[in-house]
């Protein structure tokens, strides 16, 4: 196993920005929508997101207070799309109803919220894991956070790293140090792997194809996909 030093971080960053460049991921037009969105994301895929969030678009209702406003039956049924809805309408219905008598919104909560108060706040939440929190700070309120999720996990194991679910939080300080707390470094560098994990580091890994596969492990031991 690898150890996950600054040069190796340097290396991926580089090579998947050759190949996806400046993906501008997280599509959303304001934080509240951020927010909203990881929410949704938990455990469904991005293409159910998007339905459910066409709705709460349309109905006006894709921003902290307006989902306040409305009854959680009626948010599940207008986030059925992303799955578990009756479970994350409880999450989102809570979450936006504290930011909205908080705040007002994310975007007036991110002038002058320092990292610490903001992750005190959203992890006192019921259904905020360490995922769900870290995209909300860095793509909502542009806090220096790295975003470990299931996709880099998967990429950064198979190239033969060392990566301890147990201890994340050392993977992480690793990409902040070597990406210099660049907060809009470390948005893309979360999408690219994920972009590389979707597109190459599958179940079924299309290694011969990836980018990454001169420098990876798993490439290595010859366990490649014709």
């Amino acid at each position: 196993m690898k150890p996950l030093r600054k040069d190796a971080i340097l290396w991926i960053e580089n090579t998947l920005f050759l190949k996806y460049g400046n993906m501008g991921w997280w599509p959303a037009e304001s934080p509240d929508e951020v927010a909203i969105g990881a929410i949704l994301t938990q455990n469904t895929s991005w293409k159910n997101v998007e339905k459910s969030i066409a709705v709460l678009r349309q109905n006006r209702h894709l921003n902290c207070c307006a989902i306040s406003s409305i009854s959680r039956d009626e948010l599940a049924m207008e986030i059925r799309s992303s799955g578990f809805y009756n479970q994350k309408s409880l999450r989102l219905h809570s979450l936006c109803s504290k930011v909205c008598a908080d705040y007002g919104s994310l975007d007036a909560m991110r002038n002058g919220i320092s990292l610490d108060e903001a992750r005190n706040y959203f992890s006192a939440m019921n259904g905020i894991g360490r995922e769900t929190l870290h995209s909300i700070l860095l793509y909502a309120l542009d806090l220096p956070v790295f975003v470990m999720d299931k996709y880099t996990e998967r990429v950064l194991t198979r190239m033969g790293f060392m990566i301890d679910m147990k201890n994340v939080s050392s993977v992480e300080e690793s990409f902040l140090s070597a990406l210099d707390h660049d907060v809009d470094r470390l948005k893309n560098i979360h999408a690219m792997l994920d972009a590389v994990a979707k597109d190459y580091c599958q179940s079924r890994p299309k290694c011969r194809e990836c980018v990454l596969n001169q420098n990876c492990d798993y490439w290595g031991k010859e366990v490649i996909v014709p």
